[in-house]
């Protein structure tokens, strides 16, 4: 009978021990390599010509239609090991709604991370400076992304609905550029805007100086929307308030054209005329003394400022140049002459 000596045995095991660890270290740099493989993302030739990648994740979808909706997009990826990703950051039981991107570096891996944060992308809106409340409506209405929960509402409500105290709309919301998630209410946004409007007149109103002419906050609102109307330049503001402060001292007119004009409403598209002057409505600053009854757009901060810190001038006058220049005049002679030269352009 044949008989193994102890040395032959011992080498068998040591044998044994090599194959075994090197059958060990092959699992294991196969495993590796599934998962770094599996962690790769790729892109079809139509995602990567777009100008950038989204996909929208709709309030309560399921982390397992994740792939497919990626998949829509022109974005390929293992579905078991995105699956098992998503478990591992928890996103699974965590998935935020909204609009992801995905840029051509990203993983697996950085993709279920950004839906386990909620990292959404991010939708921006702006109010431009001096628009009016009609302007900001059409405008949100439009935007894709939200829940259009304002659309149909009077006024009257969406006062309410935004807690707002004044009865009218015009001159509430802040210029400004708002960013939200996809999916939020159209009320929120607005609400925003109307708080970030309140905060700023606050403290604009606590902080103002001792020339400006305005009794309440709502009324250095609708000078400062007259004002952001009126000037073609910044640095402007200020000497244009100080012209419209000066005005209401004395009790002259305000004379301003951009008033008229919003008071012959959302249609008007044409260039003010005799008419329009002469016209018997609540903002037509020719045929009375004061300020109109609300604003006639939205100021910025800028513009509330300076109708709270007026230049001191002794200016009553002003014209804006084509190129944006102010010329400002003492006196109504000295204006009817700027006016002949830069506005009629006959000369002297």
């Amino acid at each position: 009978m044949f008989k193994f000596n102890t040395d032959t045995i011992e080498k068998l095991k040591a044998v044994d021990k090599r194959y075994w660890a090197m059958g060990l270290a092959a699992g294991v740099v196969a495993v590796g390599l599934f998962f770094v493989c599996a962690n790769q993302i790729t892109l079809t030739d139509e995602a990567l010509s777009k100008k950038e990648i989204t996909f929208n994740v709709p309030p309560g979808t399921p982390a397992a239609r994740i792939p497919a909706i990626l998949e829509k997009e022109g974005v390929e990826v293992n579905d078991f090991y995105f699956k098992l990703s998503l478990r591992l950051t928890g996103a699974h039981k965590n998935l935020h709604a909204g609009f992801y991107r995905v840029y051509p570096d990203d993983t697996v891996g950085s993709i279920t991370e950004r839906l386990s944060k909620g990292e959404a992308y991010l939708f921006s809106w702006r109010i431009p400076d001096g628009s009016t409340y009609w302007e900001v409506r059409k405008s949100l209405n439009a935007l894709d992304g939200i829940k259009h929960d304002s659309r149909d509402m009077t006024a009257e409500a969406l006062l309410f609905a935004i807690g707002a105290k004044e009865t009218h709309l015009e001159g509430l919301f802040a210029p400004d550029t708002y960013n939200f998630h996809a999916n939020v209410s159209d009320l929120l946004i607005l609400k925003k805007a109307y708080e970030q409007q309140q905060a700023i007149l606050t403290e604009e109103w606590t902080n103002r100086g001792a020339d400006c002419q305005v009794d309440t906050p709502y009324e250095a609102l609708i000078l400062a929307s007259i004002v952001e109307r009126e000037v073609a330049r910044s640095e402007d503001r200020a000497i244009v308030a100080g012209i419209f402060s000066n005005r209401l001292r004395i009790k002259m007119p305000l004379q301003t054209d951009p008033s008229v004009i919003y008071g012959e409403g959302e249609s008007f598209g044409g260039d003010i005329k005799r008419k329009h002057l002469s016209k018997k409505t609540p903002y037509n600053t020719y045929r009375f003394v004061g300020l109109p009854p609300t604003p006639i757009g939205n100021p910025t901060r800028e513009s509330i400022h300076a109708v709270l810190h007026p230049a001191k001038t002794d200016y009553l006058y002003f014209i804006n140049k084509a190129n944006g220049d102010l010329v400002p005049s003492k006196t109504l002679a000295e204006h009817n002459r700027a006016v002949r030269r830069y506005i009629l352009n006959k000369g002297q």
